[in-house]
């Protein structure tokens, strides 16, 4: 069976989840390959067309947003919706551009899905607001990581540059509003002296200076998020839209407690009080309370951890998540 993953460069998590979806297919026997294309395409995907070639696979499986360019690459065409920017919900924090854009991805959508043979979602939530959004149905494959990869480490020679004696928090991302970044100065104000903040630039290489107690740790590569997951105490991560966090399941697979929102898939990953704290979206009082618990109750920030640990190889693991496509691809052929 060949499987071809086209994709757009969009310098986000979907990029890093068809890389992993390619590898592990490989691993589990299928004949696997991705091609990257420039990112400006992603404002139109139409002008691919001329690029594809047809029937080079068995399967072509693609992004939700540029399906409608890449489906007759294959005898039989999958996509995959990561994100639906089309939640009301999500509005209030949209530029004008992004709500112009957005008009288009639409339509772009529509287009994937109206040629698609399957169609798949990241998360229950994302499947939910397909089926809403676009009125087709989707089938929930929730996404997965390679738990090998990401682990607790019982040793480190990891050097400890700033926060010693101090509770340790971890943000990992783009610093976009999406992911509530805006509020990561807000909320290290009212934790103070005691409490310091990593951030990476994320993929899209933006910083956050506007607190003394948050320091910028650039772009990691895999083996640095891997001793940063290890090294901070939480993750602290105040998204207002996911469809299913990759960078939550990392921390959780290096056993990190977790204090995110209460909000559209979180809670598919986080059990609220056992994994770490939902809090209500934008609420800078409730993120400062509930890392404050956790830095007061070591032994109990611990134990959630391990369960997000668990958690993660139960439900959440690469190999897991591939399989359920595999089943799908060979309903198909």
């Amino acid at each position: 069976m060949k499987v071809v993953f086209p994709y757009t460069y969009a310098g986000s998590g979907s990029d890093v989840w068809t890389i992993s979806m390619v590898e592990q297919l490989r691993k589990m026997g299928v004949d696997a390959s991705a091609t990257v294309y420039p990112k400006h395409y992603q404002f139109y995907p139409y002008l691919l067309k001329p690029q594809v070639k047809n029937n080079v696979a068995d399967i072509v499986h693609t992004n939700s947003w540029t399906g409608g360019a890449f489906c007759h690459q294959g005898r039989f065409h999958v996509t995959t919706e990561h994100l639906v920017v089309h939640d009301p919900l999500v509005k209030p924090y949209k530029s004008f551009a992004q709500r112009t854009f957005h008009k288009m991805v639409y339509q772009y959508e529509r287009n994937s899905f109206n040629h698609a043979d399957v169609i798949t979602a990241v998360s229950n939530y994302s499947a939910e607001q397909v089926e809403l959004q676009f009125k087709v149905p989707a089938k929930a494959i929730q996404n997965g990581i390679d738990t090998t990869k990401f682990y607790p480490k019982t040793t480190s020679n990891f050097s400890e540059p700033y926060g010693k004696g101090k509770f340790k928090l971890l943000f990992v991302g783009n610093f976009s509003v999406r992911k509530g970044a805006d509020l990561l100065p807000k909320i290290m104000s009212k934790l103070g002296d005691n409490f310091i903040l990593f951030t990476t630039t994320g993929l899209q290489e933006k910083a956050i200076t506007e607190a003394e107690n948050i320091v910028s740790i650039g772009k990691c590569n895999h083996q640095q998020l891997l001793e940063y997951y290890n090294y901070c105490d939480a993750l602290l991560f105040p998204t207002r839209l996911e469809g299913l966090s990759l960078t939550t399941l990392e921390a959780m697979a290096c056993g990190m407690p977790v204090v995110t929102s209460d909000c559209f898939s979180m809670p598919e990953l986080i059990v609220d009080k056992k994994g770490g704290s939902l809090c209500p979206v934008d609420d800078v009082s409730a993120f400062v309370d509930a890392v404050i618990s956790l830095a007061d109750s070591p032994l109990h920030a611990k134990s959630m951890g391990e369960f997000n640990r668990e958690r993660t190889l139960k439900h959440f693991s690469l190999e897991k998540m591939a399989q359920q496509y595999i089943n799908s691809y060979l309903k198909l052929i």
